[in-house]
């Protein structure tokens, strides 16, 4: 059995007891978790086929579930999370389907019950006051939509984890960080949505009342998508140019990115800092595609190299400044080069008067530049030889901590398993590659003779 399949089961038979034990407490009315049920298998064939046009859409079934649990408590929730997983239109390996169902049957049994303990009523009757609405179904229904996403984002993170990928608790930060304004939107509605079928008594003609505003809400998601999808062809874009342009750095940005984000997670970065290190990751040598010009006919392709070098950070900043969303991200690319000892550039900031997110780009990118050439125990080596000189010890410690893990050496296992031919060969009497540690030093060094 692989390990798929046994978290997988684990989560089924959790969602088994945890509903065997709503069945004996409360009783839906299954006229209401049939209409639910049905709505929740059409929302999903509906997604499936790509109704909502862009690629991107509302997840009516989560707006569902959210309403399942004022209107039926936790055994309907459950019925109607497990429908919401079965995906009729794909085709899907069996684990896949099995997983998904039991993920999301155990997300709505366990937000109910825990809508029940903070005291939330099932099925408010038509004329009920306001006042009474809130307290007995909005906050209780808050508090069950906070709950149902860390377990759907546990549930997810687990699988990923299992699986070789991100270690948990950073896909369940991400996912939190990512969609947790979005699923609690998606509660506020699912509420709107049993306010109307109950207390205002419109039963199932909510749905066509809700058919406009869901609409709205649809095409407003779907700019915001189409947006992120710019964003990412932008700095795919910018990417592309910058290693074309130096054959040392082809593949290399992705790596430092993946790098960076370990060191992120480690060191307990907000989503909004992680966003930021993530595009200044891939983009913190896009000033090594301007060219440069040389300082006299026949002079030294070496130091033209190095001038080229010492000016890329501002240059890639002078490129990126009018792009707004990358806003957060242009120091981190301005001072990536900076030295704890205050003798790096562009301006010779020491300690903690460089950017965090700059301090962890210098160390993932010089871990990136050695691994291929010295192997991963090495480069951890070097790095701490360096801590306090040339790197933020914090940050050299961050990496130490996730490469004895083995979340952490399979993330980076591509850099790491072709110990001297991972990165494009190159005639390096032409091409120096500016992350290498001598190099820095170099460059310190003429900084100190100036």
């Amino acid at each position: 059995m692989t390990r798929a399949w046994r978290v997988t089961l684990v989560i089924a038979a959790a969602l088994l007891s945890a509903w065997l034990w709503s069945v004996s407490i409360t009783s839906p009315d299954v006229r209401t978790v049939t209409v639910l049920a049905c709505l929740a298998l059409l929302a999903t064939a509906a997604q499936s086929t790509r109704l909502a046009g862009s690629g991107a859409s509302v997840s009516l079934t989560s707006i569902l579930l959210g309403a399942a649990i004022p209107l039926t408590g936790p055994v309907g929730a459950a019925i109607v999370g497990c429908v919401s997983g079965v995906d009729p239109l794909r085709r899907r390996p069996i684990v896949v389907r099995t997983f998904n169902v039991s993920m999301n049957g155990l997300v709505g049994v366990v937000g109910g019950l825990l809508y029940l303990v903070v005291g939330g009523r099932i099925r408010v009757a038509n004329g009920t006051s306001p006042l009474l609405i809130v307290g007995t179904q909005l906050l209780p229904l808050a508090l069950a939509t906070i709950v149902m996403l860390l377990v759907n984002a546990m549930c997810v993170g687990t699988m990923i984890s299992i699986n070789g990928g991100t270690p948990m608790l950073m896909t369940v930060r991400r996912l939190v960080g990512q969609v947790g304004r979005t699923y609690l939107g998606y509660g506020v509605v699912g509420f709107l949505f049993a306010v109307l079928w109950d207390p205002v008594g419109l039963g199932l003609a909510t749905v066509l009342v809700m058919v406009a505003p869901l609409a709205l809400a649809q095409w407003s998601y779907a700019q915001q998508h189409a947006e992120s999808l710019a964003h990412e062809r932008t700095v795919s874009g910018l990417v592309a140019a910058s290693e074309a342009r130096d054959p040392i750095m082809r593949g290399r940005n992705e790596r430092v990115a993946r790098v960076s984000e370990l060191i992120g997670n480690e060191l307990r970065l907000s989503p909004g800092q992680a966003d930021a290190l993530h595009f200044a990751a891939l983009l913190h040598d896009v000033g090594m595609v301007a060219p440069v010009e040389r300082r006299h006919p026949g002079s030294d392709p070496r130091q033209d190299d190095l001038d080229r070098i010492r000016g890329h950070p501002t240059r890639g900043v002078e490129m990126l400044r009018s792009i707004e969303f990358l806003g957060d991200s242009i120091t981190a690319i301005l001072h990536h080069h900076e030295r704890w000892d205050g003798r790096g550039y562009p301006d010779g900031l020491a300690g903690k008067n460089i950017p965090q997110l700059a301090r962890i780009l210098a160390v993932a990118d010089t871990f990136c530049a050695l691994t291929p050439r010295i192997g991963v125990d090495e480069t951890i080596q070097v790095l701490r030889a360096r801590a306090g000189r040339q790197f933020d010890p914090d940050c050299v410690e961050a990496l130490a901590t996730v490469a004895d893990t083995a979340h952490g050496i399979a993330a980076v296992s591509d850099i790491s398993d072709n110990v001297g031919g991972a990165d494009p060969v190159v005639d390096e009497t032409q091409w120096l590659d500016h992350d290498l540690p001598a190099v820095s030093d170099m460059l310190a060094g003429e900084r100190a003779q100036q």
